[in-house]
């Protein structure tokens, strides 16, 4: 059984309605939603605290069918998942200079980049950020990624 498989199979489905949404100092968001009492798991109730969860989320219309969404630009990005956005990125020369420039890091070629992106992420590899259990390089990885767009969008201001 592979991992989609095993998320499937473990996949708790109840309707929400988004009550509230807000941006924290952080740039982290807050979204809260209601759940109807009949639809609350018990998984979910039973959970402590801090317990983390993978969600998809499908808006529906009053005929219950999806909605259809255009993707933008950022949700594309997101869906490559990290470990082919670091390849990318370790391809782009304007990244090598905003490792130079930011990080002081002698970075003429992908295998500069690729080096500055495992030791900035703490992995081994690039495909570690894929893998389950890597939370945290993907946390590392993202907020690396984020730090470049904000430089490079200041840079062509």
């Amino acid at each position: 059984m592979n991992e989609a498989e095993r998320a499937r199979e473990n996949a708790i489905s109840f309707e929400v309605k988004k009550d509230g949404l807000q941006q924290r100092q952080s740039g982290d968001w807050v979204l809260r939603v209601t759940v109807a009492a009949i639809d609350m798991h018990q998984v979910i109730v039973n959970a402590p605290m801090g317990t983390r969860f993978m969600c998809v989320l499908v808006e529906v219309n009053d005929d219950e069918t999806p909605v259809e969404h255009k993707l933008m630009e950022r949700d594309k990005w997101r869906d490559l998942g990290a470990t082919r956005q670091a390849g990318i990125r370790c391809n782009d020369p304007v990244f090598w200079a905003y490792l130079r420039e930011q990080w002081g890091l002698k970075v003429d070629d992908e295998a500069d980049a690729a080096g500055a992106v495992r030791g900035a992420c703490g992995v081994t590899s690039r495909s570690d950020l894929g893998k389950v259990g890597q939370g945290e390089a993907r946390l590392r990885w993202l907020n690396l990624d984020n730090q470049f767009q904000a430089w490079k969008a200041k840079e062509h201001a």
